[in-house]
């Protein structure tokens, strides 16, 4: 339908470069990041942590006015006020690994026969369209990365859906995933979960499995961490081509480092709270840092698509000496 919201899912596995991707996309003309708006139910509506501008979620004057006009959208069903409705009750009963089958079987005239899921995807529909109205945008940015939400299944109705598969060397994944990490939208001081090797590596290769399915069924490019981190702005003129979209003259971007300015995104990895100028170059700490069994048994385990997105089988080497310390730099995960 001509009037569906546009939409640029960014699929695959976390410490992938999608937060910065998605900040990036966000300072493009008519693009507007929202960082993992799967995120929104709980971390926004139920917890009111900080949006990417620094507000509480439900201080935040964008996100005030997009939840205003989604509830009215939603014309007084049981689902509004939407910061009342406990959407995330609905979410957690539905995007679960377990109910896998179950969504890839579901169809968007169906969703009435399960009614968390009726209930989640209306809501999500309307919010998107909300923030079309709202910031003006014609592109929705959307990082949520799992591929099982259902907007990425196609089953949130009005939503005109592209894929962007965000893809980075297992190995590199594992050593972020153990990197301690402060949770910047928040006063708590809590860390991120930090996992081992095998559940991170088991993690990347069904998150890429289910993402190759759906680049069957949507327009879809990859979209290398590499790539994106020596070449941004060529990896933001693809994706504003599969949206269909001028990228414009990408002003902010220079050949590694942008100015950026704050996003509305309501979840994601701490550098979505970075705004200013920021270099972009490829985090390559892991090619030393990473130990000996980390490296074998994340090999092993994802062996199956090493080939497959060109990731060498020995992936080894120094990288190089930083001219910044590195706490100075921030990081393209």
């Amino acid at each position: 339908m001509t009037d569906d919201v546009k939409v640029l899912f960014l699929g695959g596995k976390g410490r992938s470069g999608g937060t910065l991707l998605a900040n990036l996309m966000g300072q493009i003309p008519g693009f507007c990041n929202v960082g993992e708006l799967n995120r929104l139910w709980d971390s926004g509506l139920v917890h009111n942590r900080r949006c990417g501008c620094g507000l509480p979620v439900q201080q935040c004057p964008t996100w005030t006015a997009i939840l205003d006009d989604a509830d009215a959208r939603l014309g007084g069903t049981p689902l509004t006020p939407l910061s009342k409705a406990r959407i995330d009750l609905d979410q957690s009963a539905v995007v679960r690994w377990p109910r896998l089958a179950r969504l890839l079987r579901a169809r968007v005239e169906t969703r009435d026969r399960w009614d968390a899921l009726e209930r989640y995807t209306t809501a999500t529909s309307a919010v998107y369209r909300s923030i079309a109205k709202v910031t003006g945008a014609k592109v929705v940015v959307d990082s949520s990365r799992l591929p099982f939400e259902p907007v990425a299944l196609g089953l949130v109705p009005g939503v005109d859906l592209r894929i962007g598969h965000v893809v980075r060397d297992p190995r590199a994944v594992v050593f972020s995933w153990k990197r301690a990490r402060v949770f910047t939208d928040r006063d708590t001081g809590e860390h991120l979960p930090r996992f081992g090797a095998a559940f991170s590596t088991t993690s990347w290769l069904a998150r890429n499995v289910i993402v190759e399915m759906l680049r069957r069924r949507r327009p879809s490019i990859t979209v290398s961490y590499d790539e994106l981190a020596r070449d941004p702005g060529k990896v933001l003129r693809e994706l504003a081509d599969l949206m269909g979209e001028p990228a414009g003259d990408l002003r902010f971007l220079t050949s590694d480092a942008a100015t950026l300015v704050p996003t509305h995104s309501v979840g994601g990895n701490p550098v979505r709270m970075i705004s200013g100028a920021v270099v972009i170059e490829p985090d390559e700490e892991w090619r030393h840092g990473i130990s000996a069994r980390d490296r074998w048994v994340s090999t092993a385990l994802a062996l199956p698509l090493l080939h497959r997105y060109g990731f060498p089988l020995r992936a080894l080497g120094e990288a190089p000496e930083a001219t910044l310390p590195t706490a100075a730099r921030p990081r393209a995960y």
